[in-house]
């Protein structure tokens, strides 16, 4: 056997040994090209019978026992002027006993230079800042007998038709904004576990907040915030589309 050869084998040799006493191997002969081809050792591999580590454990599913996710919103949208539908990762508890002001909606507007490192945020009731109009409020929660995972927001009155506009127009503004500035505008869902037991799913986990002293503080027409950034999260909110009946 060749010098070479004969260090295969031993290199060979030495790796079956690494191979787990757990699995059946299925031999794979070397042969010795320079021995006329006469098998000097066996390469070893393992088969589909080798042992495997042990798989997670699989989560438990929404609902059951030992499920610890709380309920999240996935999606929002106007199915009416004055009603908005929430759709969640799961079924909820009932909702009989939860305040309906601890939703809330906005219209929100952050920009931040990123040239003069300076953020500015603003919060605004949908009604608008005319205090001689009553705000707009979520009045009630209806939920769906048949789609457990489905809640409904009832709003006290339509949103205002001049608000989609501004939207757009700002929007339309930003497009041509300076490039060292970031904008972002736009209808944005807050929730607060604060005033009644609150939203749930089936085995009592809690929706958390979101935005949630907008939406504790329903009484302000405005907010305003200023500093560095990030001075407002609105990547972190529920964002609506306006009505398409607009």
């Amino acid at each position: 056997m060749s010098v070479r050869i004969r260090e295969l084998a031993t290199g060979v040799a030495s790796c079956v040994l690494l191979v787990p006493a757990g699995c059946r191997k299925t031999p794979t002969a070397v042969v010795d090209p320079e021995a006329g081809g006469e098998a000097v050792a066996n390469n070893s591999t393992a088969d589909a019978d080798c042992d495997r580590a042990p798989a997670a454990p699989a989560r438990p599913r929404p609902g059951t026992s030992g499920d610890q996710e709380p309920p999240v919103v996935l999606g929002a949208r106007f199915v009416e002027r004055d009603r908005v539908q929430l759709t969640f990762s799961e079924a909820l508890a009932p909702t009989a006993q939860v305040n309906p002001r601890q939703f809330r909606l906005s219209m929100a507007y952050s920009t931040t230079d990123y040239g003069a490192g300076y953020a500015s945020g603003y919060y605004y009731d949908l009604s608008g800042g005319d205090n001689y109009e009553p705000p707009m409020v979520v009045t009630s929660l209806v939920g769906y007998d048949d789609r457990p995972e489905v809640l409904a927001l009832q709003l006290s009155r339509p949103i205002p038709a001049e608000l989609c506009n501004d939207l757009n127009e700002r929007r339309s503004d930003m497009a041509s904004s300076d490039p060292e500035s970031r904008a972002r505008v736009g209808v944005f869902l807050h929730y607060t576990s604060r005033g009644s037991v609150g939203v749930r799913d089936l085995v009592d986990n809690p929706m958390a907040d979101m935005g949630g002293e907008w939406a504790l503080h329903y009484g302000a027409r405005h907010k305003t915030l200023y500093g560095s950034e990030p001075i407002m999260r609105l990547d972190l909110l529920v964002e609506l589309s306006c009505p398409s009946s607009f």
